[in-house]
């Protein structure tokens, strides 16, 4: 039976590296519209060129559960030993996203208007001085 191995990555930075050790499957499952989508990739090393290869090999609206069981049953087949696995979104990219949207459309709101807070502010000023 393959090990389960939690999905981890290296941050550099702004950019996040997920290094698998291949040959693995990759069992990830996400949310969209109140479903879950389930992928499970396969990552091996091409024996002429060296490179790391990557293939979907199991697309389905199923949840993580039933895309695991998947990926257990054909890791056999493909010589597999480790699958690695992430569930969801990441907390913290789920927080800086609907901060992001927030701020965009701030910003949208305010380019409607075709002028700046600090010029509305500076223009109140001036009327209130007259």
């Amino acid at each position: 039976m393959a090990t389960l191995i939690p999905w981890t990555t290296i941050e550099v930075g702004e950019l996040e590296i997920f290094a698998p050790a291949v040959p693995c499957l990759v069992v990830n499952t996400w949310y969209a519209d109140g479903g879950p989508i389930s992928t499970v990739t396969y990552f091996w090393q091409d024996d002429e060129t060296g490179m790391i290869r990557h293939e979907i090999v199991f697309a389905e609206s199923v949840d993580f559960e039933d895309a695991l069981a998947w990926a257990q049953g054909h890791a056999p087949t493909r010589g597999v030993e480790r699958i690695h696995v992430k569930h969801g979104p990441a907390k913290k990219r789920r927080g800086a996203a609907a901060r992001v949207g927030a701020r965009k459309k701030g910003r949208a709101q305010t380019k409607k208007s075709g002028r700046s807070k600090a010029g509305r502010t500076k223009r109140a000023r001036k009327a209130s001085t007259r």
